[in-house]
């Protein structure tokens, strides 16, 4: 039976393509080297990493390729380097803040609910991305300097915001789950770091709406 032409011609481009073994080294390395713990400069390199910069470095002279030899003179310039200075990302930032804080979602009980497994699948990270951002939009609009300035009630609007939008969000299972034990309710939870010791202060109620919204 003959080969259908479309397919002939395709395994022939493939058999030109002039870079197929850099190529698949390149992958390997990159999802090898996303496994790969975080090696500290007097850590030695594993002699697996080792055969994998060898592979490559013999690669590079045999390949004909100007743009492939750049790409893995560039992989293993990265991978010998690894993270140490001037070429480390390490502090991402200069400094850090003294307050954090965090959110999470209760019932009609005040106790806090595990919110991933009510909503099936909505984690309270999520939550707390829209509600940040509302909350640096309010701060803007009165003038303050900090969002850890604003009280209770200025964070009020941007809490009920964030509890309907789990609700909405939700599968009807989920929505029918939290129906039964609402009204749901919002807290805040600020962290500060005073000489060394975490101060984590009481959950301050923020809002609170009743389900299905009206």
């Amino acid at each position: 039976m003959a080969m259908p032409e479309r397919l002939k011609k395709a395994l022939q481009k493939a058999r030109r393509f002039p870079c197929k073994s850099p190529a698949f080294l390149i992958i390997l390395c990159i999802c090898y080297e996303g496994k790969l713990q975080m090696l500290t400069n007097t850590d030695p390199l594993p002699w697996h990493y080792l055969a994998l910069l060898l592979i490559a470095a013999i690669l590079l002279f045999f390949d004909r390729g100007l743009t492939i030899k750049a790409c893995i003179f560039l992989l293993i310039a990265n991978m010998a380097m690894r993270d140490n200075y001037p070429f480390s990302h390490y502090p991402m930032y200069a400094s850090f803040s003294d307050h954090t804080y965090y959110v999470f979602v209760a019932g009609k009980d005040d106790h806090p609910l595990p919110l991933e497994d009510v909503t099936n699948g909505i984690r309270t990270g999520k939550l707390k991305k829209p509600y940040n951002s509302d909350i640096g939009k309010k701060r803007k609009q009165l003038g303050k300097r900090r969002t850890r300035d604003l009280t209770a009630e200025e964070r009020r609007e941007a809490g009920m915001r964030a509890l309907a939008q789990i609700y909405r969000n939700c599968s009807p299972t989920a929505k029918a789950r939290l129906e039964k034990i609402a009204p749901i309710k919002l807290f805040h939870v600020d962290i500060y770091m005073k000489e060394s010791t975490v101060d984590e202060r009481p959950p301050e109620f923020i809002a609170e709406i009743d389900l299905p919204p009206k």
